[in-house]
């Protein structure tokens, strides 16, 4: 997920996420509590006597300092956060949505995500990536013509909504 670029969501804005990308935030955040405690428990134990010691707290105070930072960009994405609303209306392309596009002769489904949760080894897109933002709205059998900044012409036909 995406979650560690949140800075560019403003801190009021609600958040649409599936359930299974809210679930894997809440998840994480579980994690992440339980390495806190358990980095707090081992830094508590520490004598910063020996050299070698030293060195590993450092160490250990600098992944308290990643963990901490995630947790706080977690907590605010989740205090945010809503599960994508559910409609049995397939008709027209919305977050949420799975889509079976043809490029070519190629079929391919994606599903329609926040950018957070955005992730192209699990067809999972973006609704503001280009092929987004062109997919939202579209109904069944809609042809979609994109751009590509060099000039060169990308044709889809929309075969399906779910």
């Amino acid at each position: 997920m995406n979650y560690k670029y949140i800075k560019k969501f403003p801190s009021n804005k609600q958040l649409f996420l599936t359930k299974k990308g809210l679930d894997s935030l809440k998840s994480r955040l579980n994690r992440l509590n339980k390495e806190r405690f358990a980095m707090c428990k081992r830094l508590m134990k520490m004598d910063n006597k020996d050299k070698e010691e030293y060195i590993t707290s450092t160490n250990a105070i600098n992944i308290l300092e990643r963990n901490e930072y995630e947790i706080s960009k977690i907590t605010d994405i989740l205090q945010r956060a809503d599960v994508v609303p559910k409609t049995n209306e397939n008709f027209s392309v919305k977050l949420g949505s799975t889509v079976s596009l043809l490029f070519g002769r190629q079929k391919t489904k994606y599903t329609l995500v926040n950018s957070i949760e955005a992730d192209p080894s699990e067809n999972k897109i973006s609704e503001e990536s280009p092929l987004g933002k062109a997919l939202i709205g579209k109904k069944k059998r809609d042809k979609i013509r994109l751009s590509s900044p060099r000039g060169q012409e990308y044709d889809y036909k929309l075969l399906d909504i779910v």
